[in-house]
């Protein structure tokens, strides 16, 4: 009878790749399975990368791109409150703008009126 241990004798890295290969194969049927995101769906590789540069944005474009209010014909912040709002998430934003509120004609709002209250 033939000794067990040297036909099923793999080392570290051949089970870690068996493991890694496993891994993309689950990460593969479920992407193809799911029905939340169209994107991740029909553009597996490219779906994750895109959604992975989308949460990386706001370190990217301190340095290297354009302000999120500072695109064309709809920027940045508008975008994401439309996304928000189609896919029923809370869409409110507090604490903050990032309009340039020292403009001219800028709108601020205030938590309370700025005239006095009539005694009594």
């Amino acid at each position: 009878m033939p000794d067990l241990m040297a036909i099923v004798s793999y080392g570290f890295g051949t089970l870690f790749g068996f493991f890694l290969a496993a891994f993309f194969l689950y990460w593969l049927v479920y992407d193809l399975i799911q029905k939340k995101h169209p994107i991740l769906r029909n553009y597996i590789l490219i779906g994750h990368l895109r959604y992975f540069l989308e949460g990386q944005g706001e370190y990217f474009r301190q340095y290297l791109f354009a302000d999120d209010r500072d695109e064309m014909p709809f920027n940045r912040a508008t975008r994401t409150w439309v996304y928000k709002n189609a896919k029923n998430e809370v869409s409110v934003v507090g604490f903050g703008s990032t309009n340039d509120l020292r403009e001219s004609g800028s709108i601020i709002f205030v938590n309370a009126p700025p005239f006095p209250s009539s005694g009594g």
